[in-house]
């Protein structure tokens, strides 16, 4: 009677496990990432002009994203030729941009229904997917490319909408600004839309 009733117990919470959304295919990188959605949520959700609204969601974005690897990648080809001080600086103004957007992007999503589908690991690389419902009805899959940066943290170097490279694309603008204009020029037109 005993293995019997170890047996039911064992399949019921199997069961429960694989009931639950996201439970059965989500690992480690899905499971910082949702924590840090949620933080995002709701300290976008706080009064504006508190500390809270913008000091927070960029201190929650700095920990998710790789700065310097995505500012490197959007550079492409033009980034041996920067100096480690124009790295820096291109490094910190790419990242302002990027805040700004991804968090006006956030307002039109129903965070309710944020979907986690699981993720796939592959070494120090991982790509989380998830399924955002707008406020409008539609629906977008977005996957984030992650990796394990410093041993610990999964720190999302890309992100794909509708299987849309966000860093590809600005890859293209800044590629193709730079083929028709200055360093100088570029990083004047990025100081003067960070203010």
């Amino acid at each position: 009677m005993k293995p019997y009733r170890c047996t039911l117990v064992i399949a019921v919470l199997f069961a429960l496990a694989a009931g639950r959304p996201g439970a059965a295919q989500a690992g480690a990188p899905t499971d910082q990432l949702r924590s840090e959605i949620d933080q995002l949520y709701q300290s976008i959700q706080q009064p504006a002009g508190s500390p809270s609204s913008n000091g927070v969601s960029a201190e929650i974005l700095d920990r998710m994203f790789d700065w310097p690897r995505m500012a490197q990648t959007v550079m492409g080809r033009h980034w041996p030729q920067r100096s480690a001080a124009e790295r820096t600086e291109f490094t910190t103004l790419f990242a302002g941009i990027f805040r700004r957007a991804y968090v006006s992007r956030i307002h039109v999503v129903d965070g309710s229904k944020f979907q986690y589908l699981g993720d796939a690991i592959d070494g120090d690389r991982a790509t989380v997917k998830t399924k955002i419902l707008t406020r409008r009805g539609s629906t977008l899959d977005v996957d984030y490319a992650v990796r394990l940066a410093d041993g610990q943290r999964w720190r999302v170097d890309d992100v794909k909408v509708d299987r849309v490279s966000l860093v590809d694309n600005y890859r293209t603008q800044f590629d193709t600004f730079l083929g028709r204009s200055s360093y100088e020029a570029l990083t004047q037109k990025l100081r003067a839309n960070a203010r």
